[in-house]
């Protein structure tokens, strides 16, 4: 016979539901486990072991290490990397900037050069002009 969702559901919170622990558990818990003292000892606020100056933990320092220094290089690697990409990226804008004037002065200057020609071409049909006026 298959049991439906509410069934289930129902079996789950009966064999979940809290229940009071026996009396004397903490005692016999405590016992086990160092005593009556354990529940009240405060954890030190710095302890040799958790900070890496035990022998235990030195050792295991030195199995760490390369995992270190790969980290550190890999730290290294990836700030000059950052620095060397800032420094193309400026050296690019100054070239986008000098690319800029020069543009702008080329500009500049083919505008004169043909304001030049312009009168050199007016100053050359002039005396033209005249040589065909004194001949008529």
């Amino acid at each position: 016979m298959t049991q439906g969702p509410k069934d289930v559901h129902d079996e789950l919170k009966h064999a979940l539901r809290r229940v009071e622990a026996p009396a004397g558990f903490a005692e016999r818990v405590l016992g086990r486990v160092g005593g009556p003292n354990v529940a009240k000892t405060k954890s030190p606020l710095w302890d040799p072991a958790s900070a890496g100056l035990s022998r235990q933990a030195s050792a295991g320092l030195w199995h760490r290490l390369p995992m270190r220094l790969a980290a550190a290089a890999a730290l290294v690697a990836a700030l000059a990397g950052g620095i060397q990409y800032r420094a193309v990226q400026r050296e690019r804008a100054e070239g986008e900037a000098a690319k800029a004037q020069v543009t702008l002065a080329l500009h500049i200057a083919s505008s004169k050069l043909q304001l030049v020609q312009a009168k050199i071409n007016q100053l050359h049909d002039r005396p033209s002009e005249k040589n065909s006026n004194s001949n008529q």
